[in-house]
């Protein structure tokens, strides 16, 4: 064995000096452009690896901006659509010289007739609701037979009886409360060179004091609003973008399909899931595929991108890329015959002169005028011919020497077992003091502090994870008096699943400092624990302060990076851990109601031990 290990360091040293004389076997040319071209690799390989970077993170901020134009754009028809129906209100407060507008409409509801008075009525309702938005087009007042009064924008040679229309039966279902009229065609437009298309509010007109519907207001607005919507936010000419209510065409980009029922193939785009891009192959064109719903009218918004036209910017960006590597590398072989020809030639006439000087021969100087290491050794060997009888023993050559120093920046910790060794002993002598509630606190705080001080492993079992909750739950309940409690409900099941630790920790902590910090009695935070369709689900839930909408939406943006409107950074750190491991699909979500508490959900993939 001793013999084997001593052994072993020559035979490295062998090929060392053997791999030695084989590199100073090659001559210089050679070996000048084999460095070159290694360190033009390593140059290639680096740039192109921050490269690779870049074009991941900018791909990744397109999908990223692709995501925050649907949002702006979901929220721009909500917040028209609800305009609208605060629009159709109108009839409800509308009077003429102190003559209300719901005695007159009633009185057309009975007889069909409306009387100069209503039209007076209507008339300015119908100015003061189209002058509102420069968008609508069209007013309608029905009674429940479906005769009607109206104003239009573009012109109609009679008005239309929808008293049949689904969306008028459920307007007067509706008692009074708004109904979406979905994408239809004007009817009985003058001059009709192409489909008219609307869609709008209705409201039914209820007289209170009977309790029945004498009226319904529908509003339009021309399809060209949501034309604008979707242009402003098309990547290119290409991009199709499709708005559906169930399986029904509010608007497509495609125009001939507005008004339909939707095709089969953009139907079956609705598993992209919502607030998600994926690519897909449709019909032999790779595409991009976003979808996003509103809450407010349950429309759906889905984008085709062609992946061409969204990377366009990349795809130039790697063409110029490429195309600046080749001209650079043509640039590096031309430098590198330049210089190394400059190097060589001149070691070559200098190695021809030497030569002749062996040969006995020192009556020509070589001529060489360069004042580089090459001129200077020139020089030196003309001075040695010309002093041979001194000179003949050694030639010097100058040598570029490069140093190189590193600076190094040295971090201080504290020694965890100074602290682990320092918490033991208070807690053993709180123990020979009989002061039981001190040893334990110290006991406790020190387990946690070797839980998260500790780096041999960030995943832990679900078991391990509650152990160190209870502790700090139990070193809270003594620092706080008990003022609230808190419960656990963990699945059993679930005890040998891995996670991350130190999750729930920080979560109970917010709970603790923020939700019961106004609470005097009767506190409760609430954890739950379970499995649900290969998921972990975590629920901490409070019965303390809670926020508003508005806060509750800033604070989950700020966990999720979108806005730094808070300085805690606990929930932010546990979401982004578990982003890291798990993806962007899991993590944190808050919500939360004022004066009643605040829940917060942690999901991620149940990986059993």
């Amino acid at each position: 064995m001793n013999d084997y290990q001593n052994t072993a360091p020559k035979k490295d040293q062998n090929i060392l000096h053997r791999l030695k004389i084989r590199l100073t076997d090659i001559p210089i040319f050679n070996r000048l452009t084999i460095i070159i071209v290694l360190v033009f690799f390593a140059i290639f390989l680096l740039s192109y690896t921050n490269f690779s970077t870049f074009t991941k993170d900018k791909r990744q901020t397109t999908l990223n901006t692709v995501n925050q134009t649907n949002h702006q754009a979901i929220s721009k028809i909500d917040d028209y659509i609800a305009d609208l129906s605060n629009i159709t209100k109108f009839p409800l407060t509308h009077k003429y010289n102190d003559i209300s507008y719901l005695r007159e409409l009633e009185s057309f509801q009975e007889d069909g007739v409306s009387s100069l008075i209503f039209q007076k009525l209507n008339e300015q309702m119908f100015n003061d609701i189209l002058g509102y938005k420069q968008s609508l087009t069209s007013c309608f007042i029905f009674n429940t037979s479906g005769k009607a009064d109206y104003k239009v924008e573009v012109p109609i040679y009679k008005a239309f009886n929808p008293s049949k229309e689904p969306w008028f039966l459920e307007t007067i279902k509706k008692f009074g409360k708004p109904n979406i009229v979905r994408t239809y065609e004007l009817p009985y437009v003058v001059k009709k060179s192409s489909p008219h298309y609307v869609f709008g509010i209705s409201r039914g007109i209820v007289r209170f004091e009977t309790s029945t519907v004498i009226g319904v207001l529908l509003v339009n607005t021309d399809i060209d609003y949501l034309r604008k919507v979707c242009d402003n936010m098309k990547v290119s000419n290409d991009e199709r973008i499709v708005i559906l209510d169930g399986d029904y065409t509010i608007y497509d980009t495609k125009e001939e399909y507005i008004a339909k029922i939707t095709p089969d193939d953009i139907k079956a785009l609705h598993s992209a899931g919502e607030n998600k891009i994926k690519k897909v192959d449709m019909d032999g064109q790779e595409l991009w595929i976003s979808s996003i719903e509103s809450s407010y009218t349950g429309w759906h918004i889905i984008r085709l991108i062609p992946t061409k036209d969204l990377f366009s910017d990349l795809e130039s960006m790697q063409r110029s890329t490429v195309l600046f590597s080749a001209i650079i590398l043509i640039i590096t072989v031309l430098v590198i015959l330049l210089i190394s020809r400059q190097i060589v030639n001149p070691i070559k006439k200098l190695q021809m002169f030497m030569k002749l000087a062996e040969t006995g021969n020192f009556g020509n100087p070589v001529n060489i005028t360069s004042h580089d290491e090459i001129g200077s050794l020139a020089h030196s060997f003309n001075s040695m011919i010309q002093k041979i009888n001194s000179l003949i023993q050694e030639v010097y050559l100058e040598q570029i020497k490069q140093g190189e120093t590193e600076l190094q920046m040295l971090q201080s910790q504290i020694n965890p077992h100074f602290l682990y060794n320092t918490l033991e002993s208070i807690s053993m002598m709180a123990t020979i003091n009989d002061d039981d509630t001190t040893s334990e606190m110290a006991s406790d705080l020190g387990i946690i502090l070797r839980y998260g001080i500790s780096k041999d492993k960030s995943i832990v079992i679900v078991a391990e994870e509650i152990c160190i909750l209870e502790k700090y739950i139990r070193l809270q309940g003594i620092r706080f008096h008990d003022s609230y409690k808190v419960e656990l409900s963990i699945d059993e099941a679930i005890l040998q699943h891995e996670m991350i630790k130190l999750i729930l920790q920080p979560i109970v902590e917010n709970a603790i400092y923020h939700g019961m910090n106004t609470i005097r009695k009767d506190g409760l935070i609430a954890v739950q624990g379970y499995e649900s369709d290969g998921l972990l689900h975590f629920i901490v839930s409070d019965n303390g302060k809670g926020m508003d909408k508005e806060q509750t939406a800033s604070l989950n943006g700020y966990i999720n990076d979108e806005n730094n409107n808070f300085k805690s950074i606990g929930l932010r750190n546990v979401n982004k851990r578990i982003k890291l491991r798990y993806g962007e699909a899991y993590g944190i979500t808050i919500t939360s109601q004022l004066n009643e508490g605040t829940t917060v959900t942690v999901v991620f993939p149940s990986e059993p031990v």
